[in-house]
């Protein structure tokens, strides 16, 4: 009967890879992870920019096709909050309406133009 010399177990060294592979996937995954977040806010400025305009022109077909005056007029009936701000990942600043055309833009902290500042694809917030 033969008998097996030696200890079992794990290396110090195998244990080191171990824990750097472990580390490497949760960097990775903690990357993706914030990225995704960012995209999630750049989506939901999309959405309520999107809530912003069908509220507007809902507006104009229950009231004869015109557009209201101010975005304010939209609270009530077509939007319980009407946002005065909005919020990208890369930059904020203002809601502009334009009550002849019913267009609403997203301008800068300065309201002096639409914003030139890009979100993470690269598209300009004043082009959404």
């Amino acid at each position: 009967m033969a008998t097996i010399t030696g200890k079992s177990g794990f290396t110090l060294i195998e244990m080191l890879v171990v824990v750097s592979v472990i580390g490497i996937l949760v960097s990775i995954a903690g990357y993706n992870n914030a990225r995704v977040l960012k995209n999630t806010r750049d989506a939901a400025l999309k959405v309520e920019l999107g809530d912003l305009r069908t509220a507007v022109f809902r507006y104009s077909l229950d009231n004869g096709g015109r557009f209201p005056e101010r975005l304010d007029d939209l609270a009530g009936d077509e939007l319980k909050n009407v946002p005065q701000k909005w919020h990208g990942t890369n930059a904020q600043g203002h809601y502009h309406y334009e009550s002849e055309t019913g267009s609403v833009l997203l301008y800068d902290e300065a309201m002096s133009e639409p914003s030139e500042k890009t979100d993470l694809s690269g598209k300009k917030y004043g082009d959404y």
